[in-house]
């Protein structure tokens, strides 16, 4: 009964949504669907008095707040209105989920209660599918199937992931939405189709953890056994590795020279990376999501079933990290270096170190909390040597470098957004630049000095910084700073 209810509210939940709040201004519709998805929380949760009265404060403010959508048109107040009412709801979601901690939960509860009521949600909506599945008789007969089902929405994330990033994919992605779009009300139905998924596993993630009498919607087992896990990391595996085969024709040149590629230059380089670096940091928590799942009994059959398929899926993330970061050095050479590219570039080592750790981890006895160990320390690793190494410096340095090819300095970037870490190499660099680069750098730096007081007065001796004195003796080469202007 638990599991049709889950369904018929849900359903409800995203034909409201799909009606009211795709492609609609905020107004009414905001405090209605809230109203209505918060009733349909309570009617299938059937909190206890002391669980309700700990939700209250959330699920009140959730409310109020939802109203103000039908109250202001202030762009910066919507947008916290919505982030703030999702952040609400998510609270509440993770309160229900753990009653026992209902009543104590603090700062660090309702931060992270976004991420957690999300996770819970997926989990929730996974076993409220495998819930479905058995109740009908057919999961334990036909664990393909399963499995099946749990890859399919891996392999649509990972396809849109890839297809953001590869002119091939991309426009067989457009193909798709194209003729989906032209159904008329298709993109408002696959709205509320999602938003029924996602509240469905909200409701039954509130019921994961509970006392007394309430129960799971499903007295069935929900283990998500070998043959289902082998199909899930086969499944990123073999769209992994697509995208690597299409990389192969342009891995090291352009594509964007390629006749018809139908992207851009910048395109190509800047808006992939971001992609890929997602996609690899999600194959890499499936993987760690998929090991822990093998029980003592199964576990020489989960070493050849899952060790394999993890290890060829782990491979194409390299491959496609390598392609990620030939991205940010194309991007670099033709638009400039910065420290946001130099850190983008830094992030995808520190995750290929990741997928070595966890490579080993995989191929010996894995342990998630070794495993998180070794993230720690490669992490820190990593931090470190940004911070000592001082990249600003060497992103000054190198813009410096490619002048003398290009003829192309952006000077407003090296001197205001670049740090003070950087202003000796600058100031060093002034010799190398023609006299009117020169001038205009020099200036801009003297500038700087007179606008930055933390430069020019003497700190306190607990305030010394060596960069920051290193910077402060380099600008005082260039002479007295000019006055600063007054303000309007």
């Amino acid at each position: 009964m638990r599991l049709a209810r889950v369904w018929i509210l849900g359903t409800l939940a995203g034909a409201l949504g799909a009606i009211v709040l795709y492609d609609a201004l905020p107004g009414i519709n905001w405090p209605l669907w809230v109203v209505v998805a918060v009733a349909g929380l309570l009617v299938y949760r059937r909190p206890d008095v002391s669980t309700l009265r700990a939700c209250a404060l959330p699920l009140g403010f959730a409310i109020i707040l939802a109203g103000g959508a039908a109250i202001t048109t202030a762009p910066l107040l919507l947008f916290a209105i919505v982030l703030i009412v999702a952040s609400l709801l998510g609270l509440t979601v993770t309160l229900a989920y753990d009653p026992a901690g209902a009543h104590s939960y603090g700062a660090v509860e309702i931060l992270t209660a976004p991420i957690r009521a999300f996770a819970h949600s997926l989990g929730g909506l996974g076993s409220a599918m495998l819930a479905s599945i058995e109740s009908a008789g057919t999961a334990r007969r036909h664990p393909v199937l399963r499995g099946s089902l749990i890859a399919a929405p891996v392999v649509i994330v990972f396809a849109l992931l890839f297809a953001s990033a590869d002119p091939l994919l991309a426009r067989g992605r457009d193909i798709v939405y194209d003729a989906l779009t032209t159904w008329g009300d298709i993109p408002r139905i696959v709205f509320g189709f999602l938003l029924t998924l996602f509240v469905v596993g909200a409701y039954t993630a509130s019921l994961q953890i509970t006392s007394g009498k309430i129960t799971m919607p499903s007295a069935a087992p929900t283990r998500i056994g070998l043959t289902e896990r082998r199909i899930v990391i086969g499944s990123a595996a073999a769209i992994s590795w697509l995208f690597v085969l299409l990389q192969i024709s342009y891995l090291f040149r352009i594509a964007p020279d390629t006749t018809g590629s139908g992207v851009t230059f910048a395109e190509y380089a800047r808006r992939g990376f971001g992609e890929l670096a997602i996609a690899a940091t999600a194959a890499v928590l499936l993987i760690v999501a998929a090991h822990p799942r093998a029980s003592s009994s199964d576990e020489p059959a989960a070493h050849s079933g899952i060790v394999v398929p993890a290890l060829v899926l782990l491979a194409a993330v390299g491959c496609i990290l390598v392609s990620a970061f030939h991205r940010v050095s194309l991007y670099e050479n033709a638009y400039g270096f910065t420290s946001l590219r130099v850190h983008a570039q830094a992030y995808m080592l520190l995750i290929l170190m990741i997928l070595v750790a966890l490579a080993w981890r995989v191929r010996h006895a894995f342990d998630v909390r070794a495993f998180a160990r070794d993230v720690m320390t490669v992490s820190l690793i990593t931090l470190a040597v940004l911070v000592y190494w001082n990249g600003d410096a060497w992103v000054a340095r190198a813009n410096v470098d490619r002048f003398a090819r290009t003829d192309k300095l952006d000077i407003a970037y090296l001197t205001r957004g670049l740090s003070p870490d950087a202003y000796p190499t600058l100031v060093q660099s002034l010799s190398r630049l023609p006299p009117s680069q020169r001038v205009q750098l020099g200036v801009a730096l003297a500038h700087e000095y007179a606008r930055r007081p933390n430069l020019r007065a003497d700190s306190r001796w607990y305030e010394w910084n060596a960069r920051r004195a290193r910077a402060r003796r380099a600008l005082l080469t260039l002479g007295p700073p000019p006055p600063v202007a007054a303000p309007f």
